[in-house]
C-alpha cells in the first residue's frame, strides 16, 4: 500500500517531457541521499518512468541547495534548473539532453523531510489499455502501470457523471459481467469502498463524492511476474 502511493504522488507531479531514458546515474543526487526504487516498469498514461523515493532528516533549503550544485556540474547539454511549487513540494526540473528529470521534496508530519527523483520517457509512449472496462460514461484521468513485489498492477483514478452509489452499482455490474466476484462493499463518510477477486487477481476502488458525481480510484493487481 506504501509504495502505491508513493507510486500515485509522485507520478502526479512528475512533468512529462524527457524524450529518452537515460544511463544507470542519471540522479546526480549529493552523497548521502539514499534512493529507493518505487516500483518497476513504471507507466503513467503509457510513458515509462523511473521513480527513486528518499526521506531525510537534513533542512529543506540544504538538500535543495546541494541538488541544484550537483545538477549544474558536468555536462554541456544540462539545461537551466527551473524551480517551482506545487502544493506542498517544492520542484526542481531539468532537461538533460534529450531527457528530463524532476526531484520533489516535501516536509512531512513527523518534521522528516520525503521526496522523489524522477526521469519521463515520452518517446516510448504506447497508447494505456485498461486492465478493467469502465462504463462508458466515466473520464479517466490517469492509468499506472506497475510492477511491485513480483506483481502486476494498475492504478487509475477516473470521474463519473453519476452519484457514487450509481457508479458502485454501474461497476459492480461491469465487474460481474467479466467474471469477478464482490467480496466486500463498504460506504463510510460519504465514501464507497468495493473489493472483487477472480483467479487469483484483486480489485478495489474508493469512490468519493463530489459536487458533480464521484471520484474513482481504483488498483488491480493483474498476475504474477
Amino acid at each position: 500500500m506504501m509504495a502505491r502511493r508513493h507510486r500515485i504522488a509522485a507520478a502526479c507531479l512528475v512533468l512529462i517531457c524527457a524524450q529518452n531514458v537515460l544511463a544507470q546515474g542519471w540522479q546526480d543526487t549529493p552523497d548521502g541521499l539514499q534512493l529507493a526504487n518505487v516500483g518497476q516498469a513504471l507507466r503513467l498514461n503509457g510513458t515509462p518512468m523511473e521513480i527513486h523515493a528518499f526521506t531525510t532528516a537534513v533542512p529543506m533549503e540544504t538538500i535543495i541547495s546541494r541538488m541544484q550544485e550537483s545538477w549544474s556540474h558536468n555536462g554541456k547539454d544540462r539545461g537551466e534548473i527551473q524551480r517551482s511549487k506545487v502544493g506542498a513540494w517544492i520542484v526542481l526540473n531539468q532537461t538533460l539532453g534529450n531527457a528530463h528529470r524532476s526531484f520533489q521534496i516535501r516536509e512531512t508530519s513527523s518534521g522528516q523531510l520525503d521526496g522523489f527523483v524522477a526521469l519521463t520517457s515520452p518517446t516510448l509512449t504506447r497508447e494505456p489499455k485498461l486492465a478493467l472496462p469502465l462504463p462508458s460514461d466515466m473520464r479517466t484521468l490517469s492509468i499506472i502501470d506497475s510492477g511491485d513485489q513480483g506483481k502486476l498492477a494498475q492504478q487509475v483514478i477516473a470521474v463519473s457523471p453519476r452519484s457514487i452509489n450509481a457508479t458502485a452499482d454501474a461497476m459492480e455490474a461491469a465487474l460481474k459481467a467479466k467474471g469477478w466476484q464482490r467480496h466486500a462493499r463498504q460506504e463510510k463518510d460519504g465514501s464507497i469502498m468495493l473489493s472483487a477477486d477472480r483467479a487469483g487477481q484483486q480489485f478495489d476502488v474508493v469512490l468519493q463524492a463530489q459536487k458533480r458525481g464521484a471520484l474513482v480510484m481504483m488498483n488491480t493487481v493483474l498476475e504474477s511476474k
